[in-house]
């Protein structure tokens, strides 16, 4: 969670970065990239882990958009990618995600599922990545599927 320790359209002179575990003052010319990693069991040679990756200030006011900008940079950048799915989805709580399930090859004969969804609030954007192995994807998949599902982003307070 960030704090803005300053009044309201002023330059802040520090930020307070408030976590269930910590809190940092830290100051404006830094920027918070925070990720949160999730580690499940390992099966099937993959260590199963969801990444939540936040990133501030987004300037797309757009869901759509702002995931296939995301899809597209990914898609350039992994060897052997072939996208499975994509589109807008729901969450538990009713809250618009947009997804893509795609595969792809880290190394020779190896192939890799990621199932990512991206959701916007305010100009904050969300981005959730969990990766499985072909087996996986149905063995860990529903498990995997509700935990994304459940994913909600409190109310900051200012």
């Amino acid at each position: 969670m960030l704090f803005n320790t300053e009044e309201k359209n002023q330059k802040p002179s520090e930020y307070t970065i408030l976590n269930n575990r910590f809190m940092l003052k830290i100051p404006p010319e830094w920027e918070d990239k925070t990720v949160y990693a999730f580690e499940g069991p390992e099966e099937d040679g993959i260590k199963h882990i969801i990444i939540v990756t936040i990133q501030n200030n987004v300037d797309i006011p757009d869901l759509t958009r702002y995931a296939e900008m995301g899809i597209d940079a990914v898609a350039k950048e992994l060897k052997g990618y072939h996208e499975l799915k994509r589109g807008p989805l729901k969450l538990n709580n009713g809250l618009p995600v947009y997804e893509v399930v795609y595969k792809w090859c880290p190394v020779e004969k190896r192939e890799v599922y990621q199932r990512v969804v991206y959701m916007l609030k305010k100009n904050t954007g969300y981005i959730l990545t969990a990766t499985f192995s072909k087996k996986t994807w149905k063995t860990k998949g529903p498990e995997v599927d509700k935990i994304l599902m459940s994913f909600s982003v409190m109310e900051q307070r200012a």
